[in-house]
């Protein structure tokens, strides 16, 4: 995927300038403009804000244009999404881009924290703990969820994750698409 035009796409698409992007991110015109011209990449936390931004979940900035093909994603067919070379995290796609869900699977190396940033999404989301242990913040309160948990998290929530145990934590996320 081209991050880059598909940044200045749904930035033309709200008739949003380069400098005002920049200050609802509180990230550089320069670095911006260099990631509309593919010279550089976001960090999740960058695309993240960006999201925001653009009232986009970013799940859904992954989307593409295929034409529906299948209803079955096989595990080692998923696409990969937002993972950052050397990470411990890795996030994968685990709804067909046309479904009216966003779906995605985090897989979290122990110990490991998924966001410094805490995130909030423009629509409901619900989480399930398949595998391992996984720490939700949400204000100032710590709930700490195991393989077979599930948690609701209302729209704009801000909240973040992290894997406090040694073991691998594997969780399922979906939310509605949101409306533009």
């Amino acid at each position: 995927m081209n991050l880059g035009n598909k940044i200045k796409e749904l930035r033309k698409e709200r008739n949003i300038t380069i400098k005002e992007l920049a200050e609802m991110t509180d990230l550089s015109i320069g670095f911006i403009s260099n990631l509309e011209r593919n010279q550089n990449s976001p960090s999740v936390a960058n695309l993240q804000l960006i999201c925001q931004a653009l009232d986009i979940n970013i799940v859904e900035f992954f989307e593409s244009t295929k034409a529906p093909t299948a209803m079955v994603i096989r595990s080692d067919e998923r696409d990969d999404i937002l993972t950052e070379e050397g990470s411990p995290i890795k996030y994968e796609l685990v709804v067909p881009d046309y479904s009216e869900l966003n779906g995605i699977c985090i897989i979290t190396e122990g110990n490991s924290q998924l966001s410094k940033n805490s995130w909030g999404h423009s629509t409901d989301e619900v989480g399930l703990i398949t595998e391992g242990t996984m720490e939700i913040h949400i204000n100032n309160e710590i709930h700490t969820l195991c393989q077979g948990d599930t948690i609701y998290i209302p729209k704009n929530t801000p909240h973040k994750y992290r894997n406090p145990s040694s073991e691998t934590s594997v969780s399922y996320w979906f939310s509605i698409k949101g409306t533009l």
